[in-house]
């Protein structure tokens, strides 16, 4: 089981990729920056703790990741 600084830099890097897609979106619909990050955040942050919540309890489960399953190291 990985550590809280694993998870941890899991939630960053998921709440922050997700707030910089949803703002551009904003953009392209033509909204101000100023108007809407607020909303924008607030997804963000909620949409990766269940994201991350969810690969946190899968792991803690023991579930393997069937990619990884997939390819074996040659030996």
């Amino acid at each position: 089981m990985r550590n809280l600084i694993y998870w941890s830099g899991q939630y960053l890097l998921a709440a922050s990729s997700m707030f910089l897609l949803l703002e551009v979106v904003d953009m392209l619909r033509g909204d101000a920056f100023g108007a809407n990050w607020r909303e924008s955040m607030a997804w963000a942050v909620l949409a990766s703790a269940i994201f991350i919540g969810s690969r946190y309890y899968q792991a803690k489960r023991g579930a393997q990741c069937r990619p990884c399953e997939a390819i074996k190291p040659k030996r």
